[in-house]
Formats: C-alpha cells, structure tokens, sequence
C-alpha cells in the first residue's frame, strides 16, 4: 500500500519540461499581443479624453438648468497655482471668470496629461479651442438655465479638437443649440 502512494504522490503536478513548454507558449502568445496593445493604447486614451469632456460638458448644461445658475467651462484656467486644461464652475455672478473670492464653486477640473499622449490639436485652431475668450482672455462657454450655451458676446458654440500621438483626431463639439457630440 505505501509503495502505490508513493507513486500516486510522484505522477501529481507538472514536469519541469511540461511547464518549460506552457511558459515558451505564454511567450510566443504575449510577443504576438503586446504591439497590438501598444498601439491601442493612445486611441483607447483619446476617446477616454473625449468621453470625459463631453461628460463634462453634459454636466455643466445639467448643472445649469438643475441649479437654474450659469455653470462655465474655461479652458487653461488657472486653480491654485496649477493651470488645467479643463475647469466647469458654477459662475456665481454670470461674468464667464473663475473666481473663488466672487463665490464661483469648481465642478470638475480636468488636466489633458492625465490621458498620456492626448494633447488639444493645435494644428486646427492654435490652441484647440474654438470657443469665444472671456475677459480674462481665456477660451470659455457656459450654459444658461435653459441649456443653450452662451459666451460673453451672446449666443455661442465651438469644438475641442484633440490629437494622439499617433496622429489620430477627434473632436467633442457643442452647437448653439446646446447639443453636445463627439465627431
């Protein structure tokens, strides 16, 4: 009896050849894989960055009918001593500025770096941006309580247009109307 267990004991588990042979396969499979992985990864990042903005602008337009309030984005914005790309802000006094001491409350604030390799596409517009500046000079539109989006000169629209460093574009825009969409 204790000579069959001790041969049941031997023939359990792996060879060392066996498992020589399924870490060659694991190998060869991941060698196919990781280029592919790669080369998504800046695309997967972009739509991840565009997705995030136009949530973001979704946000603000819900903000600003829920809260029957202007809620703004301005773009470069400067927040204690970080500028982000992005800022949505409830704008306490309708002037299209971030300003905490005026009772402006951040909403999101968002930096493109997070997204690794997405940058606003400078060669569409010199910044990206096709939003009207507000006084401080920066790129900024915000939502009135009935949802249309408004810069300081009246009724507005404009796009972020982003790029990957695969060359790859897309853009988040919003129409006068206040319809948000990812092209």
């Amino acid at each position: 009896m204790k000579k069959d267990s001790a041969v049941k004991e031997r023939d359990s588990g792996f060879t060392l050849g066996e498992l020589m042979v399924v870490i060659a396969i694991i190998a060869i499979l991941s060698a196919f894989v990781t280029p592919n992985l790669i080369g998504w990864l800046p695309n997967y990042r972009m739509r991840s960055a565009a997705r995030d903005i136009y949530s973001n602008f979704q946000k603000a337009k819900l903000t600003a009918i829920k809260q029957h309030c202007l809620c703004t984005i301005t773009f470069h914005q400067p927040v204690g001593g970080t500028t982000y790309d992005y800022v949505v802000f409830i704008d306490a006094n309708n002037d299209m500025e971030y300003r905490a001491v005026d009772g402006d409350k951040i909403i999101a604030q968002k930096l493109l770096a997070s997204y690794r390799s997405v940058s606003f596409d400078t060669s569409i517009s010199g910044d990206g941006l096709t939003f009207p500046n507000n006084d401080d000079g920066l790129p900024a539109i915000g939502f009135r309580t009935n949802g249309l989006p408004r810069s300081n000169t009246g009724i507005s629209n404009g796009t972020v247009h982003l790029i990957n460093t695969r060359n790859r574009k897309t853009s988040v825009v919003i129409s006068q109307a206040g319809n948000i969409r990812i092209d």
